[in-house]
């Protein structure tokens, strides 16, 4: 049986595509919000507990024990929360803690290249601009993908904006 550290440290890893970890030790509990007590309490004494929600912290997409984790097969473990969670983005209602994400839809956009602050070239199409910081990718094979500018080359940033109607 693996060490609950290192499946601790192994999940953090594994939600690092769609989310932030965020590790609170047991003493911390009476601090936090009475949604993420309530989710640690009905954990069980199995611990690590990881429990995955909004950064308003409003809604549980997944609370996952030790027991539940134990296999380290993440992206099956947290596939449906991690499904769940990206459609909130997509739709909108995922909150973070307060202020719904200003998101500039793309219409009708096309598969172009892009490319990465460090040379590298992906094909997509820009989807939207959420918040003015952060750039939304569709590959061909339907992949979502978020990008920030400084994760993007200039040139791209540039054209992004100007097809998203921004300056």
């Amino acid at each position: 049986m693996a060490c609950p550290g290192a499946v601790s440290v192994s999940a953090s890893k594994a939600v690092l595509g769609f989310s932030k970890s965020v590790i609170v030790d047991v003493s911390e509990t009476p601090g936090l919000p009475d949604l993420i007590k309530n989710a640690y309490r009905t954990g069980g004494a199995s611990i690590p507990i990881v429990i995955l929600t909004d950064p308003g912290m409003t809604k549980i997409y997944g609370r996952f024990d030790h027991p539940a984790m134990k296999t380290q097969k993440y992206g099956e473990i947290f596939k449906e929360a991690r499904n769940t969670i990206s459609k909130a983005k997509k739709d909108g209602t995922f909150s973070d803690g307060g202020k719904a994400p200003v998101i500039v839809k793309v219409d009708g956009g096309k598969i172009e290249s892009w490319k990465s602050s460090a040379g590298t070239e992906i094909k997509a199409k820009l989807t939207g601009i959420e918040d003015d910081t952060t750039y939304l990718f569709e590959t061909a094979a339907g992949k979502t993908f978020r990008a920030t500018a400084a994760q993007l080359d200039k040139t791209s940033v540039a054209r992004a904006r100007k097809l998203a109607g921004l300056k």
